[in-house]
C-alpha cells in the first residue's frame, strides 16, 4: 500500500482510495494544475477549466499563469499562481500544459524540480510537424524526465479520464463508470468516444489520449489497464507503439488478452493513410499486415474502423461480466418482416454464420402464437406485424432457447416499432418493454441481442431510443444500429473465445 486519496468532508478527512500502481496518481489524483490559465475564452485551457468545472472532482483543483497571477486571485473559482512552485501543496499529481511549445521544456524542468508525477502536454509543435525542430523539442523533453519521478504524457493529447474519480478533459463525459478502458493517440478520436457514449453505450472505467507517446505509452497503459478490477475491456486507437518496443507491447498483450479482451483499432492502414498518422502524431505507423497479425497471434480482436469499435467495444461490456460469450456460430433471428429478414441472413451467412431450421416442435409451437399467413417459423421467424407485440417476442425467444443448437438469439425491431404505443399515449411503455426484455435475458442460455436502428428521425423517436438502450445495456442486452455492425461484432466476440479455448 503507497498511500491514499484523502480529502476534507464536514471537517474530518475521509480515506477515499488505496494506491497500489503508480499510475493510480494519474488516474485518482489527489490535485490537479491547469498551466496556461486565462480569464478569456479559449480553446485550448479553457476546454479544461470548464471540464473541471463541470466534473465530479472533488479535491484541489490549482490555476497557473504568472500573467494573470499579479492581477487575479482566482479564475472560474480556482485559485491563481504565478508557477507551479507557488502551489501550496507537498506533492503534486497531475499537471495539465497548455502553452506555446517552445515554454514547455521550462515547464518541463520546474515539474521535475518539484517531483510532479504525471504532465499531461496538450501543446502541439513537435514530431508531428515532421521537422527537425519539432523533433529536436520532442528530444529535449526525453532528456528532461529521463531518470526522474515525473512521467509525460503527450505531446499533442488530451490526458486522462476517470468517471469514478472526476479526472477528466471533457465536460460531458458520463459520470457513471463502466468497465470499458480506453487509450487513444488520436485527441479526436477520444473526444469522439466521449460524444458518442449515450448513443453508443459506451461505459469507461478509465481513458486517456495521449498523443505522440515520447513517455507514457500503449505498453504502460496496457499494463495497468490489465491488472485494474475496474476494467473487464481495454480498447486502444493506436498509430504507433510510441516509446515502448513493439515485441513487449505483444508480449504483454498476449497476456493480459487471457484475462480480458484487447480491442485494438491501427490508424494508418493505407499508404495515405501511414502519411496522415506521421503529420498526425509524428508516428512511423509500419506494416498494416503486420500489425494485424501480430495482434491476432496476442489473442487481441483487431478493428478497422470506428464502427467496429464501438460495436465490439460495447458487445464485450455486456457479455464479459457475465460470461456470456457466443459458444458457436449457430444463429437465430426474430423479424417483422420477410425483406429485412432475408438482408439479415444473407450478412450474418456471409460471415460465416448458420441460421439452421428450427425442429418441428419448435415451429409449432410458434405456430400457436401467431397467423398462419404473413409469417414464416423455420429460421428467420418472420412474425409478420404480430411482431410489434413485445409479449409474443418473449414467447418466442423462450420457445426458440429451448433448442440446444441455438447459440445466438437475434431481435430485429427498427425503435420507431419499439415506439408505437408510447407514440400513441402509452407512456413509459418504452421502457417497461426494455425491463421486459431484461427479466427474459436472466433465464435465457442463449446469447441474446437486439438490432434497433433509428430509420424514422424524430426528437420523440431519439430521446425513446437513447432511453430504451440505457436500460438493456444495464440488463446486459447489447444493442446495434445496424446490421452489419452486428454481424461483425459477433464474429469478432466468437474469434475471442475460440481463442480463450485455446489456451
Amino acid at each position: 500500500m503507497v498511500g491514499s486519496i484523502e480529502r476534507r468532508v464536514s471537517g474530518e478527512i475521509q480515506r477515499q482510495f488505496e494506491y497500489k500502481h503508480p499510475l493510480d496518481y494519474l488516474f485518482y489524483a489527489r490535485n490537479v494544475t491547469i498551466v496556461g490559465a486565462t480569464p478569456k475564452p479559449n480553446f485550448g485551457v479553457g476546454m479544461f477549466i470548464s471540464a473541471f468545472r463541470h466534473s465530479n472532482y472533488t479535491n484541489p483543483i490549482y490555476l497557473v499563469n504568472p500573467k494573470y497571477a499579479g492581477k487575479l486571485n482566482e479564475i472560474k473559482g480556482f485559485p491563481l499562481y504565478a508557477s507551479i512552485s507557488d502551489i501550496p501543496e507537498s506533492e503534486l499529481d497531475y499537471v495539465i500544459c497548455s502553452i506555446k511549445a517552445k515554454y514547455v521544456a521550462d515547464l518541463v524542468r520546474e515539474c521535475v524540480a518539484r517531483k510532479v508525477k504525471f504532465v499531461t502536454i496538450f501543446s502541439s509543435g513537435f514530431a508531428e510537424l515532421l521537422t527537425e525542430e519539432g523533433q529536436r523539442a520532442e528530444n529535449e523533453l526525453r532528456k528532461i524526465v529521463r531518470g526522474s519521478q515525473t512521467r509525460l504524457i503527450g505531446p499533442n493529447c488530451l490526458g486522462a479520464l476517470c468517471p469514478k474519480s472526476g479526472i477528466t478533459f471533457n465536460p460531458t463525459y458520463i459520470k457513471d463508470p463502466g468497465n470499458i478502458a480506453f487509450a487513444s493517440q488520436s485527441g479526436g478520436i477520444a473526444t469522439t468516444l466521449i460524444e458518442i457514449q449515450r448513443k453508443r453505450s459506451l461505459y469507461f472505467s478509465k481513458g486517456l489520449s495521449f498523443g505522440n507517446q515520447i513517455d507514457l505509452s500503449c505498453l504502460d497503459l496496457l499494463e495497468y489497464y490489465g491488472q485494474d478490477r475496474d476494467t473487464d475491456i481495454i480498447g486502444m486507437y493506436l498509430e504507433d507503439t510510441g516509446a515502448a518496443k513493439g515485441s513487449e507491447f505483444f508480449k504483454k498483450m498476449r497476456e493480459v488478452t487471457k484475462r480480458k479482451p484487447v480491442v485494438i483499432w491501427k490508424g494508418g492502414q493505407t499508404q495515405l493513410g501511414a502519411r496522415a498518422t506521421a503529420s498526425h502524431t509524428g508516428a512511423m505507423a509500419g506494416s498494416f499486415k503486420i500489425w494485424k497479425t501480430a495482434v491476432s497471434q496476442a489473442g487481441g480482436t483487431f478493428v478497422t474502423n470506428s464502427q467496429e469499435f464501438w460495436d465490439i467495444l460495447h458487445l464485450f461490456s455486456c457479455i464479459i461480466p457475465n460470461n456470456r460469450l457466443p459458444k458457436g456460430r449457430n444463429v437465430a433471428i426474430i423479424v417483422a418482416g420477410g425483406g429485412a429478414s432475408v438482408e439479415i441472413t444473407d450478412t450474418f451467412s456471409s460471415l460465416g454464420f448458420n441460421l439452421p431450421e428450427l425442429p418441428p416442435e419448435i415451429q409449432e409451437k410458434l405456430r400457436e402464437i401467431y397467423p398462419p399467413v404473413n409469417t414464416s417459423f423455420r429460421n428467420p421467424v418472420d412474425t409478420g406485424a404480430v411482431g410489434l407485440i413485445i409479449d409474443t417476442i418473449i414467447k418466442s425467444i423462450k420457445i426458440i432457447d429451448k433448442n440446444p443448437n441455438i447459440d445466438t438469439i437475434i431481435f430485429y425491431s427498427p425503435i420507431n416499432w419499439l415506439t408505437q404505443l408510447e407514440r400513441q399515449g402509452a407512456r413509459g411503455h418504452t421502457v417497461s418493454v426494455a425491463r421486459s426484455l431484461g427479466r427474459m435475458n436472466k433465464k435465457l442460455r442463449s446469447l441474446f441481442f437486439i438490432i434497433c436502428p433509428i430509420f424514422e428521425f424524430s426528437e420523440f423517436n431519439t430521446r425513446m431510443s437513447l432511453k430504451f438502450k440505457e436500460v438493456i445495456t444495464k440488463k446486459s442486452i447489447p444493442h446495434f444500429e445496424s446490421i452489419k455492425g452486428a454481424a461483425v461484432a459477433l464474429d469478432l466476440a466468437i474469434r475471442y473465445n475460440e481463442y480463450l479455448k485455446r489456451y
